[in-house]
C-alpha cells in the first residue's frame, strides 16, 4: 500500500515501517492511544494473518510511514495524534470499478425500483453519454469519484473502460484513466459495440486486433463480461488470449446474471479473478478453490439492481479466496 497520492503506485517502493527507533525523525508525527493496528503481516503482532498489535502507535514521517509497534515503544517525535482509542487498518484496495464515464441511469434504476428485472441495458446509455462527453469532463469525473473514494479509505483503486466501444473512445478512456492510476484494465468487450449489433464477429476482430493495439501500451490487464447477451465463451476466450499475448493479465466479469462458462475460462487462462460469481455450480466452486484466481464480490450491484446475492459463505467455506 503506498502513500502519497490515492490512486497510484507508480511511485518507487519505500522501505517497510521499522520496529526500532534508531530511523525516525524527531520531526515526525506518532499516531498513539491505537487499541488495535491491522498491519496484515504475521511476523508482527500476535502472529495472526491479521498481524495484529494492540495498544500500538505509528509514526508517519513526510508521506512515509516510519515505524509502527507497541505504544510503549513509540520513538519520541515533536508532533503527536490522538487515535482515540480507535482501530487502525491500512487502506482499502477497490480492484473492481469503472470511473470513465458521463451521464447516469436515472430511468433505469426508476425501471427496476418498480420491478423490472436488470438486463444490462444500461450499459449503452452510458456508452452514448460517454462518447459525447469531452476528455476534461471525464477526467474532472474521475478525478472527483477517486476523491471521493479516499475520503472514504480507498486508497488503491483498479479502474477500467467499456463505455467508448470505439477504438479511439477505448483509447482515450484507457489513457484518462492511466494519469491516475496504475491499476488500469481494457474493456472493450463490455458488451458488444451498438455499432456493430448485426455482426459480433466483426466486433471481437476489432477487440483483438486494433482496440487492442490502441489500447494495449495504457493497461495492465484485460477483461471481458463473458455472460448471454455479451459475449459467449469462445469470444471471451479469443479476447482475453488475445489480451496475454500482448502482456495484460486476464480478468473476468463472470456468472453475473446465469449460469455460463466465465468463472471456468477464468480459471483455465489464469486470471487473476472472476468478479461477481453469482451464479456458481460445484464444478465452479471446486475449481476456483483449486486457483489462485479470486472471487470477486460486488454486493453494490446486486443492491442497485436488485438482483440475487452471490453466497459468499459458500465460496469461503469451499476454500475459495475471495474478494469484497
Amino acid at each position: 500500500m503506498n502513500s502519497g497520492h490515492e490512486t497510484t503506485n507508480n511511485a518507487p517502493a519505500t522501505p517497510a515501517p521499522a520496529t526500532t527507533n534508531s530511523a525516525v525523525a524527531a520531526t515526525a508525527t506518532v499516531i498513539t492511544n491505537i487499541a488495535s493496528l491491522v498491519t496484515n503481516d504475521p511476523s508482527l503482532g500476535d502472529g495472526s494473518p491479521l498481524g495484529l498489535i494492540r495498544d500500538a502507535a505509528v509514526v508517519i514521517d513526510g508521506d512515509r510511514i516510519a515505524w509502527i509497534g507497541e505504544k510503549s515503544k513509540a520513538p519520541a517525535t515533536d508532533n503527536r495524534l490522538d487515535a482515540g482509542g480507535r482501530a487502525v487498518v491500512p487502506g482499502f484496495v477497490d480492484s473492481h470499478s469503472h470511473l470513465v464515464f458521463a451521464g447516469d441511469r436515472t430511468a433505469e434504476f426508476n425501471a427496476r425500483m418498480s420491478g423490472q428485472a436488470y438486463a444490462a441495458g444500461g450499459i449503452r446509455t452510458t456508452v452514448a453519454a460517454t462518447r459525447a462527453a469531452s476528455d476534461a469532463q471525464l477526467d474532472a469525473n474521475v478525478a472527483r469519484y477517486l476523491a471521493e473514494a479516499l475520503r472514504q479509505g480507498t486508497t488503491v483503486m483498479e479502474t477500467k473502460s467499456g463505455y467508448g466501444l470505439t477504438v479511439e473512445d477505448e483509447a482515450r478512456a484507457l489513457r484518462i484513466a492511466a494519469a491516475h492510476t496504475d491499476e488500469v484494465t481494457y474493456l472493450g468487450a463490455h458488451i458488444v459495440s451498438p455499432d456493430y449489433a448485426d455482426d459480433p464477429a466483426a466486433y471481437v476482430a476489432l477487440v483483438t486486433g486494433e482496440m487492442l493495439d490502441a489500447c494495449a501500451p495504457y493497461a495492465r490487464w484485460v477483461d471481458v463480461f463473458c455472460e448471454k447477451g455479451a459475449f459467449d465463451g469462445d469470444q471471451a476466450r479469443a479476447i482475453l488470449t488475445a489480451g496475454k499475448a500482448r502482456g495484460l493479465t486476464p480478468r473476468v466479469h463472470a456468472n453475473q446474471l446465469t449460469y455460463g462458462p466465465g468463472v471456468q475460462l477464468a480459471v483455465e487462462l489464469e486470471a487473476a479473478s472472476a468478479d461477481h460469481c453469482t451464479h456458481l455450480t460445484d464444478a465452479d466452486m471446486d475449481a476456483l478453490a483449486n486457483s489462485a484466481t479470486v472471487a470477486t464480490l460486488l454486493p453494490g450491484a446486486e443492491f442497485s439492481t436488485r438482483a440475487e446475492w452471490p453466497d459468499a459463505r459458500r465460496l469461503v467455506d469451499a476454500g475459495v479466496t475471495v474478494a469484497l
